[in-house]
C-alpha cells in the first residue's frame, strides 16, 4: 500500500452493497484453492521425501495462514484498505507466489536421513535446505491467508455468510482433490490453483474497473511461472530408489502413493511407491522355468505347512502379482487377490499383462482392486490360508497421514482384523503374514507386536490355556543382521498343525539362504529373543517382556492403530539421539515434536512479540482480551482435536484411505460452513445458544462412539455408496454444533472493540481470527501426539472438553462484551496487542 490509495480506504462498514457478490466469491474461490493446495502438496513432499513429512505440509499451511492473520492485525493500512480493490492486487500476487515457491520446491533436492542420524557439520546443510524449502511452502499459504484475513476481517459482520462459503469452497477442494489426483496429478492441481487466484484478482479488477494493468501483468508473469513449474521434474530426496534422471516404463499419481515401473532386469520390473522400492512384477508364463526362484524364497512356507494345496486362498497386499504366481506354482485353486492401489492394479491388468502372462485373467484368479479388511467383512468364504504378503509398505500411511493428520496407522494389524481373519478360516486354515524385520536379532519390532497383538486377540479363541498359542503359532526367518533382505513369517493355525506339515516346512527353510525356524509346533527351534518368549511364555511373563521391551511393541487395536509407532513420546531425550541404525525408529516422532516446538516458536515471533511491541504503542485499554484469547484457543485446538480423531476412524468404515479423507473432510467443512452460516438462529443469548450447543455435540459425538465399533462391524459389508451416506449422516450433525463457535465469538470480538475501542477498524477481530489459527497450527501436531498415545476415542474427549472451557468463557457476562467492572484482574493492562504472560491463566 501507499499514500496514492489513501483514498480508497474506508471502514469496512461502509462498503459498497454491489461488492457483495464478489467478496462471496473471493472467499470460496480462496477456500477451494487452499485446501486443495495443501492435500496436493502433502502428495508431492510425500513422493519427494518421506510420507511423516506431510506433518509439516500441514502445519507450514495452518502456520501461513496464521502469520498473516497477524499481519492483517496489525496493519491498520491493510485493515482500512478497501475490500475488493485490495483482494484484486493479493490474489494475483499470492498464485505467482505459489508458483514460484512450487518451482523452488520441486527443484531443490535434500538428503534427509543426514539430519537425523549425521553429525552436525553433514546434517546442517540439508537442515538449511529444508528450511528454505520449508519457507517456500509457508509462503504459499501465507500468501492465500492475507487474502482470507483481509476478507474475515473487512466484513467481521458478515463473517457467517464469508466463512459459510470459505468452508463450502474448502469442502469442494476436498471433494475434488481425490479425483483430480488421478486425472492430472498433484503438481497440476498445484499449477491449476494458483493460476485460479490469478484468475481471481483478474476478474475482480475487471469487475472493479480498477488495477487492471497490474493484474494483467500478474497473469502475464503467471503463465510464464506456470511453464517453468511444469518443466521442473520433481527431484525427490537423495536416499530414494527412483531418481529423476531414470527411465519410467509407465506410472501415475494414484490415490494411495504415486507408482513408477522401472525396469530393473529384462526378467523384473521395479514399482516404486512413492519414490522407494515398493513391489516388483515379474516376468511369468505360467512354466516353473519362470518360477524357479520360489524354490529358495520364503512364499513356499505357506504351501508346506498344509497338506494339500488350498481350495480357496486370500491374499492381502497383491500388489504386482509375485505371489499369485507363488500360489499358482504351488496349486492353489481359488485365489482372491487383493490390491489397495488403483495405479498398481492397471498397471498389472493392463500395460504389463503380456509380460505377466495375463496372471490377473488366469483360471481361479480374482483380481481386486481394493481394501483387504472390507473385502474380507463382504466375503463369506472360510479359507485355508490368508496371507498378509507385507502390505506395510506405507501404502495406507501415505494416504492417511496426507489427510488425517495420524502416522502410519494400520487397520490390516488390529486385534479386531486379526479375529476377523480367524473367523473365515476353516479347520485346516492359518493366518500368515511377512515382515521385513532390518534388526531381527536385536530390534524385530514389526514381528514382536504384531505376535503380541495376536495372542491378545486369538489367545482365547486358540484354547486360552497356558501353551495354546505356542501349539497354533509357527516363526521362521530368512537372512541375518548383516544382510539387506530379512524377512520373518508368521503362521497362526486354526488348529495345532501335524507333525508331518512342520517337518515339511522345516526342510523348505532349510532350503531358504540364511533361513531358520524360531518355533514350530513339536519343532525344536532356535527359540531366539522376545520373539520366541511372546509366544512360548505364561501371560505373566508376556506382559512383563513386552512393559519392559525399550519399544513400545504393545498390542493394537482399532481405536488406535499406529502399528508403527514403537517410540514413546515420553522418550524424548533417547529419540534424538543420531545413533539410529534404523533409519524409521522415530523419525516420524521426532518430526511431529520438531513441529510442536516450531510452531511454538514461530507463534511467540509473529504473535506474541509484534502484539507485545504495538501493545506499547496503544492508548486503549481493551478489557476481556484474555479471555477472547482462551476461547479461540480452545475452539482451535477443539475443532482438530475432534476433526483429526473422527476422521481416522472413518478410514476404516471407508475402507481405501483417501476415500475417507475425502468424504469425512468434505461432510465436516461442508456441516461447519452450515452451522456457521446459521448460528445467529439458535437464540440471541449467548450463554444459552452456547450452553445447548455443547451439550448437543457432546451428546451426538458421545453416540458416536458408542455406537461406532458396532456400527461399522455391520456396516463394513454395506455396498460403498451406502457406506459413504452413513459416513455423511453420522458426521453432518457433529460439524454443524462445530461450526457455531468461532461467528459467535467473532461477535463478541466486535461487540467488545465497538463498546471499548470505536477505532478499532478490526484490529480485534483479526487478532482473535490469528489466536485460533496459531492454535490450529499446534493442534495438528498434538492432536497427533494425543491419538497416538491415548487411542482417537480419548482425543475426542480432550477436544469436546476444550469446547465446554470455551462456552464457559464466553458466557460469561451474559453474551454481552466485559465493562471495566467484569474484566479479569490480571488482564486489566491488556490493550490492543497480546495480553500478559499471566492472563491467560487469570482468564
Amino acid at each position: 500500500m501507499n499514500d496514492s490509495h489513501a483514498a480508497e480506504t474506508h471502514p469496512p462498514s461502509t462498503a459498497p452493497a454491489r461488492d457483495v457478490t464478489a467478496r462471496l466469491t473471493a472467499a470460496f474461490v480462496v477456500g477451494f484453492v487452499g485446501l486443495s493446495t495443501e492435500i496436493a502438496y502433502t502428495r508431492v513432499i510425500s513422493f519427494k521425501l518421506f510420507y511423516y513429512y506431510t506433518y509439516f505440509v500441514i502445519g507450514l499451511a495452518l502456520l501461513g495462514l496464521g502469520a498473516a492473520s497477524a499481519i492483517v492485525s496489525l496493519s491498520p493500512r491493510l485493515r482500512r484498505a478497501d475490500t475488493v480493490s485490495l483482494v484484486a492486487r493479493l490474489a494475483p500476487v499470492a498464485g505467482v507466489v505459489g508458483l514460484v515457491s512450487y518451482a523452488v520446491v520441486a527443484r531443490l533436492q535434500l538428503d534427509t536421513q543426514k539430519i537425523w542420524a549425521s553429525a552436525v557439520g553433514i546434517a546442517g546443510p540439508q537442515f538449511l535446505k529444508l528450511l528454505v524449502m520449508s519457507i517456500a511452502l509457508t509462503m504459499v499459504f501465507f500468501a492465500i491467508g492475507l487474502v482470507l484475513a483481509k476478507l474475515i476481517v473487512a466484513e467481521a459482520h458478515e463473517v457467517r455468510r464469508l466463512y459459510f462459503w470459505d468452508l463450502t469452497g474448502a469442502a469442494l477442494g476436498c471433494l475434488t482433490a481425490v479425483p483430480l489426483q488421478a486425472w492430472i496429478g498433484p503438481p497440476n492441481m498445484i499449477v491449476a490453483s494458483n493460476l485460479a487466484l490469478v484468475a481471481l484478482g483478474v476478474w475482480l479488477a475487471v469487475r472493479s474497473g480498477r488495477h487492471l494493468a497490474f493484474a494483467g501483468g500478474l497473469g502475464a508473469v503467471a503463465l510464464a511461472a506456470m511453464l517453468l513449474a511444469v518443466s521442473i521434474p520433481i527431484r525427490t530426496d537423495a536416499t530414494k530408489t527412483l531418481r529423476v534422471d531414470q527411465e519410467v516404463l509407465a506410472g501415475d499419481w494414484g490415490a494411495v502413493f504415486r507408482v513408477d515401473a522401472t525396469q530393473t532386469t529384462k526378467d523384473l520390473i521395479t514399482l516404486n511407491h512413492d519414490g522407494l522400492w515398493g513391489s516388483s512384477i515379474w516376468r511369468y508364463d505360467g512354466t516353473r522355468k519362470t518360477t524357479a526362484r520360489f524354490d529358495i524364497d520364503s512364499r513356499q512356507i505357506p504351501f508346506a505347512a498344509l497338506d494339500e494345496p488350498p481350495e480357496n486362498m486370500l491374499i492381502i497386499g497383491a500388489a504386482g502379482g509375485n505371489e499369485i504366481m507363488a500360489a499358482r506354482t504351488y496349486g492353489a485353486k481359488n485365489i482372491d487377490a487383493v490390491e489397495l492401489n488403483p495405479v498398481t492394479a492397471s498397471l498389472l491388468r493392463n500395460e504389463f499383462a503380456e509380460f505377466t502372462g495375463n496372471i490377473t485373467e488366469q483360471p481361479g484368479v480374482n483380481y481386486v482392486q481394493g481394501d483387504g479388511r472390507t473385502f474380507l467383512a463382504r466375503s463369506d468364504k472360510n479359507y485355508d490360508l490368508i496371507w498378509f504378503v507385507a502390505p506395510d509398505s506405507y501404502a495406507a500411511s501415505n494416504a492417511a497421514t496426507s489427510g488425517a493428520f495420524v502416522l502410519s496407522e494400520s487397520y490390516l494389524y488390529t486385534e479386531e482384523m486379526l479375529t476377523t481373519a480367524y473367523s473365515h478360516l476353516t479347520d485346516r486354515g492359518m493366518i500368515v503374514s511377512q515382515f521385513g524385520d532390518f534388526q531381527f536379532e536385536s530390534a524385530p519390532n514389526r514381528t514382536a507386536r504384531y505376535l503380541a497383538t495376536a495372542r491378545s486377540a486369538l489367545n482365547e479363541e486358540m484354547g486360552g490355556k497356558q501353551g495354546d498359542f505356542a501349539n497354533h503359532t509357527g516363526l521362521t526367518v530368512e537372512g541375518v543382521e548383516a544382510s539387506i533382505a530379512k524377512i520373518s513369517t508368521i503362521l497362526l493355525f486354526k488348529n495345532p498343525p501335524e507333525p508331518v506339515a512342520m517337518e515339511r516346512v522345516t526342510k523348505v527353510v532349510e532350503e531358504i539362504p540364511d533361513g531358520r525356524v524360531v518355533h514350530l509346533p513339536g519343532v525344536d527351534g532356535t527359540g531366539e529373543g522376545i520373539t520366541a518368549q511372546i509366544i512360548s511364555g505364561d501371560d505373566a511373563t508376556v506382559t512383563r517382556l513386552v512393559a519392559d521391551y525399550p519399544y513400545d511393541i504393545s498390542a493394537i487395536n482399532d481405536n488406535g492403530p499406529f502399528f508403527w509407532h514403537f517410540t514413546p513420546f515420553s522418550n524424548v531425550d533417547a529419540m534424538f539421539s543420531r545413533n539410529y541404525s534404523d533409519s524409521e525408529i522415530a523419525i516420524g516422532e521426532r518430526l511431529l515434536l520438531m513441529l510442536v516446538l516450531i510452531a511454538t516458536i514461530t507463534a511467540a515471533l509473529f504473535l506474541w512479540l509484534p502484539f507485545g511491541l504495538a501493545r506499547r504503542k496503544s492508548t486503549v485499554k481493551v478489557r476481556g482480551k484474555a479471555r477472547l484469547f482462551l476461547y479461540f484457543a480452545s475452539i482451535g485446538l477443539g475443532f482438530i482435536f475432534v476433526e483429526v480423531a473422527m476422521i481416522q476412524r472413518f478410514s476404516l468404515l471407508l475402507g481405501f484411505p483417501t476415500l475417507s479423507l475425502s468424504v469425512s473432510l468434505f461432510t465436516l467443512l461442508l456441516a461447519t460452513a452450515v452451522g456457521a452460516r446459521y448460528s445467529d438462529r439458535f437464540g440471541a443469548n449467548v450463554r444459552v445458544r452456547l450452553t445447548a450447543t455443547t451439550v448437543a455435540l457432546w451428546a451426538v459425538t458421545l453416540l458416536y462412539l458408542v455406537i461406532s465399533r458396532p456400527i461399522t462391524n455391520v456396516a463394513l459389508a454395506w455396498p460403498q455408496g451406502a457406506r459413504i451416506v452413513l459416513v455423511f449422516a453420522m458426521l453432518f450433525p457433529i460439524g454443524v454444533l462445530l461450526g457455531m463457535f468461532l461467528p459467535t465469538g467473532i461477535d463478541r470480538a466486535n461487540l467488545t472493540a465497538e463498546s471499548q475501542d470505536p477505532d478499532d477498524d478490526g484490529r480485534l477481530v483479526a487478532w482473535c481470527w490469528a489466536v485460533n489459527g496459531f492454535f490450529s497450527v499446534l493442534g495438528s501436531s498434538t492432536g497427533t501426539i494425543l491419538s497416538m498415545s491415548f487411542g482417537f476415542n480419548r482425543t475426542v474427549v480432550i477436544g469436546l472438553l476444550l469446547y465446554v472451557v470455551a462456552a464457559v468463557l464466553l458466557s460469561q457476562g451474559g453474551g454481552e462484551p466485559a465493562t471495566d467492572e467484569q474484566a479479569d484482574p490480571g488482564v486489566t493492562g491488556a490493550d490492543d496487542g497480546m495480553v500478559d504472560a499471566a492472563a491467560p491463566s487469570a482468564g
